[in-house]
């Protein structure tokens, strides 16, 4: 599926939400998000080639009202491009896809997840190509991020590692994306329904005496749903305490509530120690309109009860100018403490001019 189809930088609303992350990671003392600014950020694709060009379009941002920015790269281009935003006044953030990783196919096609069906994605991943999800239950897959991470949050100013694809595939997709598939997922079919490897079903069948190809209906039984929501906690718990121990932060990109994260991805995201979370309320890809931003901000900000910020993703091909000022109004509306549009470096002009108002309101959240 295309998803999107998916430091300590300078200015107070960056030193506020730092000291409030550190706390959480690493005290009780949390204040109340609330008291947390407003913030607006990007997630950005796409090569940056040379660097003072990049840091014109990021000026122009943060002239915009976007304070932060997340980008997928190695780690020898976050440590030239940590100063170049934080030059502009941005926050840096390292946007990394966690468990759809295709790289070590050929090295250690053992690590990844396999389906009802009994295929791997390593050997035919669900609906495209590089949808290479390993599985969240390997020891061996889970110290390979440890130590993934653990490099990136020791990259000096960098302000977090973003934790992208942390889930397993979709079980059911958005439903609006079905007819690009040329499907109908009225139910949990097996070929879209991870994971069955061996090493998943001896844990559970350890944990509980069952295995879970045994089962006459996996897809109802509560225990062997929640193992899937439980490993990928697992998953987010370890790598956030290596993120942490470098007194770095950690975000995440999730599914747009908890009710459907859960349902569809097996993320049970109220759960993590992250320090803020960014959930993807997309509205078109549910066949919802644009007032839904509001009621599904407004479901995972109660859910959080004020343990950490939320900040709501739009999707931008999704929303013309003038709609995506009123996702964004209804975003704030729901209580998210900012937005974070996909893709920031994607928007017209029209689009910066019907968003700017809202973006320089730095009031509180």
């Amino acid at each position: 599926m295309d998803r999107r189809a998916f430091l300590l930088g300078a200015g107070a609303g960056a030193a506020v939400l730092g000291s409030y992350a550190m706390a959480g990671a690493f005290s009780d003392l949390l204040p109340p998000v609330g008291r947390v600014p407003r913030k607006h950020w990007a997630w950005l694709r796409g090569e940056v080639k040379a660097l003072d060009d990049w840091r014109r379009s990021l000026a122009s941002m943060k002239a915009a009202g976007i304070d932060a920015i997340l980008i997928g790269g190695s780690a020898e281009f976050y440590r030239r491009a940590v100063p170049a935003a934080a030059a502009e006044g941005l926050e840096l953030h390292a946007w990394i896809f966690t468990m759809m990783r295709g790289e070590h196919l050929k090295t250690h096609p053992d690590w990844y997840a396999v389906s009802r069906a009994g295929v791997s994605t390593a050997a035919k991943p669900p609906y495209v190509d590089y949808y290479r999800f390993m599985c969240p239950s390997r020891d061996e897959v889970r110290q390979w991020l440890a130590g993934y991470v653990l490099e990136l949050a020791g990259i000096e100013g960098l302000a977090s590692v973003h934790l992208d694809y942390i889930r397993y595939p979709d079980v059911i997709l958005p439903v609006a994306l079905w007819p690009k598939y040329n499907l109908v997922q009225d139910k949990e079919y097996p070929e879209f329904d991870f994971c069955y490897c061996a090493v998943c079903r001896d844990r559970f069948r350890r944990s509980s005496g069952i295995d879970p190809q045994q089962l006459a209906d996996p897809p109802s039984h509560r225990a062997w749903l929640q193992y899937r929501c439980d490993t990928i906690t697992e998953v987010v718990s370890l790598l956030a305490s290596q993120v942490h121990a470098q007194k770095k932060l950690v975000t995440a990109a999730v599914f747009p509530t908890p009710t459907i994260a859960r349902k569809l991805v097996r993320q049970e995201w109220t759960k993590w120690k992250v320090d803020a979370l960014l959930p993807m309320i997309y509205h078109g890809f549910y066949k919802e309109e644009v007032p839904w931003v509001e009621r599904a901000t407004r479901e995972g900000v109660e859910a959080l009860a004020g343990r950490i910020p939320l900040y709501t993703g739009l999707y931008v091909p999704d929303l013309p100018p003038a709609e995506l000022a009123r996702a964004a109004r209804f975003a704030i509306a729901g209580g998210a403490n900012g937005i974070c549009l996909f893709q920031g470096n994607t928007l017209t002009p029209e689009h910066w001019r019907a968003l700017t108002p809202i973006l320089t309101q730095k009031g509180g959240a």
